[in-house]
């Protein structure tokens, strides 16, 4: 008589509540942990694993990821394999203010020039609302677990496009009435982009007014704050008071801090956290294991040049005065809060300067070439100066150029100031990585969770390993409000990670980031082995909705 679908037999189990690991086994059968203990022989599966000398965990859970688009591509599971090939088997969408959806009509160039570094070849570019997105992720089927979050920057987008002002009373409900809307349709909450145009032009109480709609759900609210150089403190300041006065689950995208002159601000933010938390505000954090993150090149340029859109930006390019004046303040703003009318809030040139922002992915064939270089060197190619370079490629590019900022809580000689925030118990682990299947990608895409388990946890020893898996699966999806993920424990998703921890670690550099990580034998999504011998990759993954009512 076969007992289970799959057995797992003689694992160290470290099961994701932060409890010390032990030895033991665990029965599979229908995409779910039926069992876990001792196993006799008289038990039997169709598949058994011996995983002596092995770790057994959850299958890790991605809480900022950027994959919405290319969920809705049919090669989806070949072009995000790499998330799966690291353990990843839950992917956390709709982040820093980008999401497929709503779009309107009326704005429709806008929303596809907004969101174009993230979309792959064969992705789908918008949907009217957020509702038929995930229908559609339902129906065509997933490779990886997705849990949605709504959007404010699409929200804003789909109602008053790239305008520079607050909506009036009647915007304002539209973009209420899209985040029920969104909400009604399973997603677990919204995140915003302050950082980003439009989600820049917001006010503090823009924002509060949508993530309380979310707060009164006991959702989640993430946010990708306006500030990560200079304003780092007073950024981290607004996303408390959003949080506390949303009433809402809060977190800070990405704690980081540009530029080794504002590493120091880190200490200062996670006071303002600590004391937040202990205040009864809930909010938590989220960083990469890496000192880089990747983001779009429009970045880098001051607001009001980004008002209208990418293409707004282009016909201000091509406009000599108009382009001096953005070349001044990219040389020489300084960011100042709070953002005021030509105001500025991150300068990143200014934090990392032109050898501090590399290429990851470009459109545009003349450029192609410079990708997985920094723009100084771009510009030293072509015996032209940086902003130059910059400006010629985005002209061209058309908005799709993406980015690495090095240097954004530590540096190629130390992470430090990465290290600070890892270790807080409150912080989850993610890849922040975009992958489209062109360019050169992150390299957290392919070793972000294996680099906290080989090179943080077994070499460095900055945490226990039941610690840091707690932040790698069970803290997630605490944040997130889904029991079924990230535990072992009977009736929870077999999405598993089985880990040889004498060689588990990532494989890839900032140059050559494209190199799969070891020591991950195999993955599991809801019982399903997609990574290890015998792997058959499919569809097993599933959109998860938020159910209890608004």
């Amino acid at each position: 008589m076969t007992d289970f679908d799959l057995v797992i037999r003689h694992a160290t189990v470290v099961d994701g509540t932060g409890s010390p690991p032990y030895v033991g086994d665990v029965g599979i059968r229908d995409g779910r942990i039926a069992a876990i203990g001792t196993f006799g022989t008289d038990v039997r599966a169709p598949q058994e694993i011996d995983a002596h000398g092995r770790h057994l965990m959850p299958g890790f859970i991605d809480i900022h990821s950027h994959s919405d688009f290319v969920l809705a591509d049919p090669r989806h599971g070949e072009i995000l394999s790499c998330f799966l090939e690291q353990g990843i088997t839950t992917l956390v969408t709709g982040n820093c203010g980008f999401a497929p959806a709503p779009c309107h009509p009326e704005f429709q160039a806008e929303m596809e020039s907004y969101t174009g570094f993230l979309r792959s070849a064969g992705a789908r570019s918008s949907w009217p609302t957020f509702g038929e997105y995930l229908d559609d992720l339902d129906t065509a089927g997933v490779a990886l677990n997705v849990v949605p979050l709504a959007a404010h920057g699409a929200m804003r987008i789909a109602t008053l496009g790239f305008a520079a002002r607050p909506p009036v009373a009647e915007e304002l409900q539209q973009m209420v009435r899209a985040t029920d809307e969104a909400l009604d349709a399973g997603a677990f909450g919204i995140s915003a982009g302050l950082a980003y145009a439009p989600g820049m032009y917001a006010t503090t109480k823009e924002v509060t007014a949508l993530a309380e709609r979310v707060g009164r759900v006991d959702g989640y609210f993430s946010c990708h704050s306006r500030g990560l150089s200079e304003t780092l403190v007073d950024a981290v300041s607004e996303v408390v008071q959003i949080t506390r006065d949303a009433q809402v689950r809060g977190q800070f995208s990405h704690l980081c801090a540009l530029g080794e002159d504002n590493w120091p601000k880190i200490g200062i933010a996670i006071e303002l956290l600590d004391n937040a938390r202990r205040g009864g505000v809930d909010i938590a954090t989220d960083c990469q294991a890496y000192i880089a993150g990747n983001t779009t090149l429009t970045a880098l340029f001051p607001p009001w040049s980004i008002e209208g859109g990418v293409e707004a930006l282009v016909m201000r390019l091509n406009v000599p005065a108009v382009r001096e004046r953005i070349r001044s303040e990219i040389l020489s703003g300084v960011p100042t809060w709070p953002l005021a009318t030509g105001g500025w809030i991150d300068n990143m040139i200014g934090s990392l300067g032109w050898d501090g922002i590399w290429l990851l992915q470009v459109a545009a064939p003349d450029y192609k070439r410079f990708e997985g270089g920094s723009l100084h060197a771009m510009a030293e190619a072509l015996s032209v100066d940086p902003f130059d370079a910059l400006c010629d490629l985005i002209r061209q590019d058309g908005g799709e150029a993406m980015m690495l900022v090095v240097g954004s809580a530590g540096s190629l000689r130390s992470d430090a100031p990465l290290r600070e925030i890892l270790k807080l118990p409150y912080t989850s682990l993610e890849t922040d990585a975009i992958v489209t299947g062109t360019g050169v990608p992150n390299r957290g895409a392919f070793g972000a969770f294996p680099r906290m388990l080989g090179h943080y946890v077994r070499d460095q020893k900055l945490m226990s390993l039941q610690q840091a898996v707690h932040q790698m699966t069970g803290l997630a999806a605490d944040r997130l409000g889904i029991p079924e993920i990230g535990r072992i424990r009977v009736g929870a998703a077999a999405d598993l990670v089985v880990v040889e921890m004498d060689t588990v670690g990532d494989t890839s550099s900032y140059g050559s980031p494209i190199s799969a990580p070891e020591g991950i034998d195999y993955v599991f999504v809801n019982g399903v082995q997609m990574v290890g011998t015998s792997a058959t990759p499919s569809h097993a993954g599933k959109v998860y909705r938020r159910t209890s009512p608004r």
